[in-house]
């Protein structure tokens, strides 16, 4: 009796079709609702939708998670765990030189493979109506804007004009975000010194910092 799983021609066995649907974890549920965020938006991430593009029933989803609002949470912690905490690693991997430091910043911004600015601004957007999230991203953009504060800090600013500066280059990232230039990674490489010429400034030399001048008004 002939075999129907072979080839008539060269005699070797065909696999077997099956009709059970892949199966899928929790990062590939995560994997997909980041994609449709930051694709369609908040109101389209919902289990029936991604579970229509994953190949999978609905059931498969409820092995993972409770309900869609317990994939929401997740998702907002996705997003900080792999949008913010490498900006974090790629500066103390430097030291403590503040110059190695926003080299280390700005070329993570230009590079956009740890970091994704898609995603920041997917976020952002969800943010609009939800004010959980909107909290969330508020102690985010606190904490980035604390660390380019540090690094002012570091080249000599006073904590005033370091968070000042601090903020004038973080708004400058989120503003060309939402703008949505188009440039190369080049094109910006090209014009990085011109930006670090206009963001950091020239910091004081030690001996002329605001506090030592104030001290010579109060004396005299």
């Amino acid at each position: 009796m002939t075999d129907p799983t072979r080839s008539r021609k060269h005699g070797a066995r065909r696999p077997r079709r099956s009709d059970k649907p892949p199966r899928r974890d929790s990062a590939d549920w995560l994997r997909i609702a980041r994609s449709v965020l930051i694709e369609e938006g908040i109101d389209r991430v919902k289990v029936e939708p991604l579970a229509e593009l994953l190949g999978v029933t609905t059931g498969s989803f409820y092995h993972h998670f409770r309900n869609r609002d317990e994939l929401l949470l997740r998702l907002l912690a996705d997003w900080e765990a792999s949008n913010s905490d490498p900006i974090f690693k790629a500066v103390e991997a430097v030291g403590d030189n503040p110059t190695d430091q926003m080299d280390a910043l700005l070329d993570m911004f230009i590079r956009e493979s740890e970091y994704d600015p898609q995603y920041d601004s997917a976020v952002r957007a969800w943010a609009h109506n939800s004010k959980a999230v909107e909290k969330r991203v508020r102690r985010v953009d606190d904490q980035r804007i604390a660390l380019l504060k540090r690094i002012f800090i570091g080249f000599g600013y006073d904590e005033q004009r370091a968070f000042i500066r601090a903020r004038i280059t973080y708004f400058h990232q989120v503003g060309y975000q939402a703008t949505e230039i188009t440039e190369t990674a080049e094109q910006r490489r090209a014009l990085l010194p011109l930006y670090q010429e206009a963001l950091v400034g020239t910091p004081p030399p030690l001996a002329t910092r605001r506090p030592d001048k104030a001290e010579g008004k109060r004396r005299a």
